[in-house]
């Protein structure tokens, strides 16, 4: 299904994303947002839980809100 809103910016800058998409992506309040522009089009996506050091995407553990990897843990413990 594609959901489709227009939305007016305000003088801060702001947009609003409606509730149907909120839920449909499972965006909540205070997650982190991915905005990414080209010379025509402005992409938003929800971020993807990434390595705080190097930015690898599998095998995270979290902790205080902030995800490691495996190995980077592991070097960590090393030092």
């Amino acid at each position: 299904m594609i959901y489709t809103n227009f939305r007016e910016i305000d003088k801060a800058g702001r947009i609003v994303i409606s509730k149907d998409i909120r839920r449909h992506l499972n965006i909540n309040a205070g997650d982190i947002l991915q905005i990414n522009a080209d010379d025509e089009c402005i992409t938003i996506k929800k971020a993807e839980a990434k390595c705080v050091f190097c930015n690898a995407l599998e095998d995270l553990i979290e902790l205080d809100g902030k995800h490691t990897c495996r190995d980077c843990l592991k070097k960590l413990n090393e030092q």
